[in-house]
């Protein structure tokens, strides 16, 4: 049915009535009209003048509706002055309708206000596109964070982590990931994930027991989240290449390729030191925790992720979902086919980011508490310090079938063919019978071979790799004494960080694992289901890689 519009059927003054504005020169009309898309106002986002300035007659209506300069001048101008485009033109992703992605945007953003201000209304939680708000997250330089905030994003992410303990938690995988990165610019998030210390001397927890069980009841605490996201390891082994998930196996349209469990641990030591009362007595030698600065340069691994998990949906699931028709900014076909992107040779990587000297901290739950007393406490034996270095692959075959990295079995078997000479393909999800010869002619070119034959440092290709394992080793020293370092990075498990800590005097050994969550470092957990807890480290401040000093501020 035809909208009625009254305003296009008034009189419309003409030149000779000394309509002043329509007098003036074409090219300073357009002017004018841009100068005008460009003003707002930091809770009105969108040019709304324009558009009222567009109904004042048919001619002003033509010009800013119907002629080409409004996509190739008016909307992309108005665009960049509110957002930041960096991450946009670096992915190639400019090529878009500017208009109808200022307009999601704006309403993403109005629908967070809107549920910030009635944090129990499900109706207005369920209007929020997510995906929307991440990509103005992982895209900001300079502009896009103060949009956030004063639309309280992160006050609507913490209402929908309260409100979704009693949803199944299926925002989860997305909203932690938010607050994680949040958190860098507005500490008091802490606040929303911490106890009531009581008078009592056993009850001592500091961070909720919601956000505890992710830091110690392991396998059970990530099933609450992993099992919305089927698809999140769809990249490990070659036998999930024909699973078609259902829509009720899949409820989520959208989350993000940073690690939710990472997050989660983040928030766990942000929340602890935010909020402990006597931080310098309880943990030794203790160091503040840093706050990071985020660049959208630091998220293209996140997003090729992400895309490349996007791509996976359009392509190997046969029978049209629900769900993958909500995917809204991510192109539907491979838009990066020349770099390798996307192919059973080639896999994201963020690997060279392990190389370095780091600082953090691990904690646990002492057995004897649970034994003695209802209540638990955090424990913690201070900082631990390591410099680490990418090593070569030599005896890889031996190394990933230990049982200390928990890399799969099949991308084991691969390693230890390729060294021994046999020709196999990379466990991957776009492998299958007819390309394993042409895979195995683009996995035995080297990555120097590579980065010869393309724009060096071009996007996407520093960040892609043909062999998905880095090896990596180094000494570290914690309050219980100096430890050798021996790991692995697995960029078939989205970049799984496995690694071995060996104390040199007494020769104990223990067995840590997690997954990169830049810029705030490596989050994960060490020992096993009887015994263990999290652990959190990053980068120093003196660093030379885009997360040291630059982008550190020290709480």
């Amino acid at each position: 049915m035809d909208l009625e519009r009254p305003w296009l059927d008034q009189h419309s003054p003409t030149i000779d009535e000394r309509c002043r504005l329509l007098a003036l020169p074409r090219e300073l009309l357009l002017h004018i009209i841009t100068f005008v898309a460009l003003d707002f106002t930091p809770l009105d986002l969108y040019p709304h003048t324009v558009i009222e300035m567009s109904r004042c007659n048919r001619y002003l209506h033509d010009v800013t509706n119907n002629e080409p300069w409004r996509l190739n001048t008016l909307w992309p101008r108005a665009f960049r002055q509110r957002f930041d485009t960096s991450a946009i033109f670096r992915r190639q992703l400019h090529q878009w309708n500017w208009q109808k992605v200022m307009k999601l945007r704006c309403k993403a953003l109005y629908a967070c206000r809107a549920f910030a201000a009635e944090p129990t209304n499900q109706v207005l939680l369920d209007k929020i596109q997510w995906e929307i708000i991440w990509d103005m997250i992982t895209e900001h330089d300079e502009l896009n964070m103060a949009h956030l905030l004063h639309h309280n994003v992160h006050v609507a992410a913490i209402a929908a982590f309260h409100l979704d303990q009693h949803r199944d938690r299926r925002l989860y995988p997305v909203v932690l990931p938010i607050l994680s990165l949040l958190v860098n610019y507005d500490f008091s998030i802490t606040s929303h994930f911490r106890t009531l210390l009581s008078a009592g001397p056993g009850h001592s927890r500091i961070v909720t027991e919601e956000l505890s069980r992710f830091a110690y009841n392991f396998e059970a605490a990530d099933s609450l989240i992993t099992k919305h996201m089927p698809l999140r390891r769809f990249h490990a082994s070659a036998q999930h290449v024909n699973e078609a998930p259902t829509d009720d196996q899949l409820p989520l349209t959208f989350y993000p390729a940073l690690d939710a469990p990472a997050a989660a641990l983040h928030l766990f030591f942000a929340t602890f030191f935010a909020s402990h009362p006597s931080l310098y007595n309880v943990i030794p030698s203790c160091i503040p925790i840093p706050l990071f600065q985020l660049q959208s340069d630091m998220f293209d691994v996140e997003y090729l992720r992400r895309y490349e998990r996007n791509l996976f949906i359009h392509t190997d699931i046969d029978a049209p979902h629900s769900w993958a028709e909500h995917v809204t900014t991510l192109p539907s076909i491979n838009i990066y086919t020349d770099s390798g992107f996307a192919s059973p040779s080639h896999f994201v990587s963020e690997a060279h980011h392990i190389e370095g000297e780091w600082l953090g901290y691990y904690s646990f739950i002492d057995p004897e508490d649970e034994i003695t007393t209802q209540a638990t406490e955090d424990w913690f034996d201070g900082p631990m310090r390591m410099s680490l270095r990418i090593v070569p692959m030599e005896e890889v075959n031996e190394t990933t079938t230990s049982s200390s990295f928990f890399i799969s079995s099949s991308t084991a078997a691969s390693v230890a063919a390729q060294n021994t000479g046999t020709s196999t393909q990379w466990p991957s999800r776009w492998s299958n019978a007819t390309d394993i010869d042409d895979g195995r002619k683009r996995r035995r070119r080297n990555d120097a071979t590579i980065t010869s034959n393309t724009q060096k440092g071009a996007f996407p290709h520093a960040h892609l790799k043909q062999c998905p394992l880095t090896k990596f080793e180094g000494t570290g020293v914690d309050n219980l004494g100096s430890f050798s370092v021996m790991g692995l990075i697995d960029d078939t498990e989205d970049g799984q960080v496995t690694w071995e800590k060996t104390y040199i005097e007494s020769g104990e050994t223990w067995e840590y694992s997690g997954r990169f969550a830049l810029p705030m470092g490596i989050c994960g957990r060490w020992g096993d289901e009887e015994y263990g807890g999290p652990w959190w480290i990053w980068k120093m401040a003196n660093d030379s890689s885009p997360n040291g000093s630059g982008s550190i501020n020290t709480k």
